[in-house]
């Protein structure tokens, strides 16, 4: 019997390229979510420390020009930590829509394995019958030779 031969071999090949091109993908949009998710809890911290400093200012003698500092201090970390949670949210979108697009790729991929394993069952089935019939035929050749023994 012949050899074993898939003929979708290379749309498997493409396909697990690809799903590896968008594993990657996924992995990259990975690192820069928590980055962003880092990058927003060293802007939430810093706002705190700021708060912190500005309540325990309050408690003294605050001349106008500390509290103009301070209120400007304040509302840059503030827009500070506007944009790193815009940024975590753009990081967090482009995190699903990788993972989605990884989904995608290793769902064909999957397609095109079990074509492949149901079609190597089919070829060690008829490679089995193919072998039993050879035996059989090896056995019914012998046995139509050999002499009958009567006892």
């Amino acid at each position: 019997m012949k050899k074993f031969n898939f003929p979708l071999r290379s749309v498997g090949t493409v396909r697990a390229m690809r799903e590896l091109r968008a594993r990657e993908a996924f992995t990259e949009a990975l690192h820069a979510y928590l980055a962003a998710e880092e990058r927003l809890g060293r802007a939430r911290e810093q706002r705190r420390k700021l708060e912190d400093i500005l309540v325990a200012s309050r408690g003294a003698t605050l001349r106008p020009p500390d509290q103009v500092t301070y209120l400007n201090a304040y509302h840059d970390e503030l827009t500070r930590e506007r944009q790193a949670a815009q940024e975590s949210a753009a990081a967090k979108a482009e995190l699903d829509q990788r993972r989605e697009l990884w989904v995608n790729a290793r769902r064909d991929l999957r397609v095109i394995e079990n074509l492949e394993v149901k079609a190597r069952q089919v070829y060690r089935r008829e490679l089995e019958y193919e072998e039993q019939k050879l035996l059989d035929d090896r056995t019914n050749a012998t046995a139509g030779r050999a002499p009958l023994l009567m006892s």
